[in-house]
């Protein structure tokens, strides 16, 4: 795989003094080994050390030039793409701007395969001309090696539900709140006193800490105007050091299913501006931004209540983001089964297993929320907002998971594939290859619940839903959907 490395990343690898040594310069070190170890190839963009042989410390810029020089750089790389700019704007010639565009451009033609960077204002435009998948930062890039090309696994752990009273205030998670908010201790100090829930997730392999933390409070008077049962996420936090593994994915989709459970009709957050990774995670899953708090904060709120015939105005996609994941519109959708063996199943589903080993999951990316599917399927007409319906075979014959479509990849290319998936999969590039002898099928999808009561072989059948067992991808005819749709509660 061809990882091209932004400036931002490649600087603090190869400092120059110790002032270009950063927080992050462990971890960077840390993917420099992995892309190593696994013979994959760094590269540099010419543009990016054109940026570089600006700089006017002469004798800087001739010591960074001299230590990027050992990079190979990208051959031939193209020009700014006409679709970035038509999105983007066309930036001035020579300015940063134009230089990010280049980059994004490389990414754009496959020149590279991923692009590495830890600056914001890229990982935004990547967004907005849906490269966001191949844009990563350190961590994710870290992640999506180790997921692609394993070496030693190393399960994640489960979310634990606490009262806030069990939790460590000196735990070097909080430090960052401490900062922002001067009464912090005060009021984590009340928290506990009020028995708010809470969520945490422990260490990694024994490492002592939270690596992740949620704490709530029902809020139906509140100084927002927000009217019925709301709960507010009062604090919301992944540590540094586990950024990338999706457990702000995990977090969220246990809050989630905590709304659901206790019928609230909203859930709504504060947060600063700074903290832009967290107000795009929530904006994928459907929070809006409302307003702003006395203390400058942005107001994101997400609705748990569709209002009346959305259904039919956002389309099915666009209705699971926005007042999902649990939620699903069958309104202009089609319907497949897919069957799945129980070994994949337990990977892309590990909380419908019946007995987790050893009290963990076993994937980070089954964790999630947004996940991806690969197969032989023949089917090439899954339009995004499609219902998936995962049909586990062999030992429980029966569905037990819903997803929403978001998209789809047919190749043969293993490396296309795993560029496609990369960021979502539960499959090692090895597997791909494997798989990549005939075209792959890989699907990105939502989870969006899992049934209760799995639908057995038995009633399947008995309903005129499936024949007999599936034995691949199908289509659902309309009499099937209609029936989902009655045992689902959900919009036709």
């Amino acid at each position: 795989m061809r990882f091209l490395l932004d400036t931002n990343v490649l600087i603090p690898a190869e400092p120059t003094s110790v002032a270009d040594v950063e927080s992050k310069t462990s971890a960077i070190v840390d993917l420099l080994r992995l892309v190593s170890q696994g013979q994959h190839t760094p590269l540099i963009h010419p543009a990016s050390l054109q940026e570089v042989l600006r700089d006017r410390d002469v004798p800087r810029r001739d010591t960074r030039a001299l230590l990027l020089g050992k990079y190979l750089q990208v051959q031939h790389p193209p020009r700014t793409s006409t679709r970035l700019t038509s999105v983007l704007g066309v930036p001035p010639v020579g300015s940063h701007n134009e230089i990010d565009l280049l980059l994004l451009s490389a990414v754009e033609a496959n020149a590279v395969d991923y692009f590495v960077t830890e600056d914001e204002g890229i990982h935004r435009r990547a967004r907005r001309v849906a490269l966001d998948d191949r844009v990563l930062s350190v961590a994710d890039a870290i992640v999506a090696i180790q997921a692609l090309f394993p070496t030693i696994p190393q399960p994640p752990p489960l979310v634990a539900s606490v009262l806030a009273h069990q939790l460590n205030e000196a735990d070097p998670i909080f430090q960052s709140f401490r900062i922002d908010y001067s009464g912090f201790d005060d009021w984590l100090a009340r928290c506990k006193r009020q028995q708010r829930q809470a969520w945490t997730i422990g260490g990694v392999g024994g490492t002592a800490g939270y690596a992740g933390i949620c704490i709530v409070k029902e809020e139906s008077t509140n100084e927002h105007g927000f009217t019925g049962k709301v709960l507010k996420i009062c604090s919301f936090k992944i540590a540094d050091e586990f950024r990338g593994y999706r457990y702000g994915e995990l977090l969220l989709k246990t809050v989630f299913g905590y709304l659901v459970e206790n019928h609230y009709r909203g859930v709504f957050v504060e947060t600063f501006s700074k903290h832009d990774g967290l107000i795009d995670l929530l904006a994928d899953f459907g929070f809006a931004d409302v307003g702003e708090s006395a203390k400058g904060e942005r107001i994101l709120f997400k609705s748990m209540h569709p209002a009346k015939r959305e259904e039919a105005r956002l389309g099915p996609l666009d209705f699971n983001i926005k007042y999902g994941p649990h939620a699903i519109s069958l309104v202009g959708a089609r319907a497949f089964m897919v069957p799945i063996q129980p070994q994949f199943h337990q990977l892309l589903f590990p909380e419908l297993e019946r007995q987790l080993s050893l009290g963990t999951e076993s994937h980070s990316f089954g964790n999630s929320i947004r996940k991806a599917y690969l197969c032989h399927s023949q089917i090439r007409k899954i339009a995004a907002g499609d219902a998936i319906f995962f049909y586990r075979s062999q030992d429980d014959q029966a569905v037990t998971a819903v997803g929403v479509a978001e998209q789809t990849l047919v190749s043969a290319d293993a490396a296309e594939v795993a560029r496609f998936v990369g960021r979502r999969t539960v499959y090692s590039f090895a597997a791909i290859e494997r798989m990549a002898t005939k075209p792959i099928l890989s699907l990105l999808f939502r989870f969006a619940r899992g049934l209760p009561e799995p639908w057995k072989l038995d009633l399947l059948i008995r309903s005129g839903i499936v024949k007999r067992a599936p034995q691949s991808f199908m289509e659902l005819q309309e009499k099937a959907v209609g029936w989902i749709a009655t045992q689902l509660h959900v919009p036709r």
